[in-house]
């Protein structure tokens, strides 16, 4: 088995298995993709990519919004269909991408053993797939796809789950009542699960409440349940982006800022704007950097197209942390995405 390469992030950008995480039409057609068709710089046609994102918001938006700007620099293009969390939907697109034969597909498949059997669609039409952000479960992974780019997702919950110990332990005395908004659905999010229980094991942290909650308008109502039920709630986890925003948008609506903080894994633009708010709810978050899984996808697609060898199959990208008590890192990530 290949061994885990991490890339170090480029400087132009501050830069396992499954995170967070969000058609009409039986096929992936010119018409109904987003896709980009500038001209590249070579002379030579142009490499199509078929892309699946999981979501069409947040980190998922990002990693598209960067191929689109960056790919046509190495003569690519995409065709970017987002499949809602839709199995049946990531089915079609699959199906398309491997018709056309498209020359490479970029994938953040559905789920780890459902989406097996798109991916053998597609190497049995000899194109290769790079998987980013989830992927299938192992050996199925390395035999079905050519790589995969992701964080260390343990590494994620550890890193917020010390940031909400240090919280408790300075602020709570350290003791607090605790509520996750989980993606526990994917083996990712699961590992993260894993890195922030045993973070919070530093201190007494009461968990009150575990429930799914990973796309905003689902997840919204879920923490506010969650409050109603426990009013005096001090922390809320959100193992995604989307939860982060979900678990602020209830302690808003139910008057608990002052009260009920949030730390989470995830960042994009909201997110890092909530961060920067009076009010001190999101109080920090792990972030997943969405644009250098893109570079290193593109890099990736690059070798494979040139007939290089693409590297370790892991390709594990840098976390890093934003915290509302040092702003200056919070600030930059925005001024990049404006």
């Amino acid at each position: 088995m290949r061994r885990t390469r991490t890339r170090p992030r480029a400087a132009a950008t501050s830069a396992v298995m499954f995170a967070v995480l969000a058609v009409a039409g039986c096929s992936a057609s010119d018409d109904s993709a987003s896709a980009s068709a500038q001209e590249g710089t070579s002379d030579t046609e142009p490499m199509v990519v078929g892309v699946t994102t999981l979501f069409p918001t947040g980190t998922l938006a990002e990693f598209a919004a960067t191929l689109e700007a960056e790919g046509p620099k190495h003569n690519m293009v995409f065709d970017i269909q987002d499949v809602s969390n839709d199995a049946a939907k990531e089915d079609r697109f699959m199906s398309a991408f491997a018709t056309k034969k498209v020359d490479l597909v970029m994938a953040s498949v559905v789920s780890p053993t459902g989406s097996v059997a798109a991916l053998n669609r597609l190497k049995t039409a000899g194109v290769p797939v790079i998987c980013y952000n989830t992927c299938v479960n192992a050996p199925d992974d390395q035999e079905l796809t050519e790589a995969f780019v992701t964080n260390d997702q343990k590494e994620l919950g550890t890193t917020t789950g010390e940031a909400a110990a240090r919280y408790i332990e300075e602020n709570l005395g350290g003791s607090a009542t605790v509520a996750y908004l989980t993606c526990e659905t994917y083996e990712v999010c699961q590992q993260r699960r894993e890195g922030l229980d045993e973070a919070l094991s530093a201190v007494d942290a009461d968990v009150v409440a575990a429930q799914e909650g990973f796309v905003v308008d689902k997840a919204t109502p879920v923490a506010t349940s969650i409050l109603a039920a426990n009013p005096d709630l001090d922390v809320f986890i959100a193992e995604n982006e989307d939860g982060v925003i979900a678990a602020a948008n209830a302690i808003r609506a139910r008057g608990n800022a002052g009260k009920t903080v949030v730390f989470g894994i995830g960042i994009n633009p909201t997110v890092a704007d909530l961060l920067l708010e009076p009010d001190g709810v999101v109080q920090q978050v792990t972030g997943q950097d969405a644009r250098t899984w893109a570079l290193e996808s593109i890099e990736i697609a690059r070798a494979i197209r040139d007939g290089e060898d693409p590297g370790e199959y892991y390709h594990l990208t840098p976390g890093p942390s934003f915290d509302r008590a040092d702003p200056e890192p919070i600030r930059e990530y925005l001024d990049v995405r404006d």
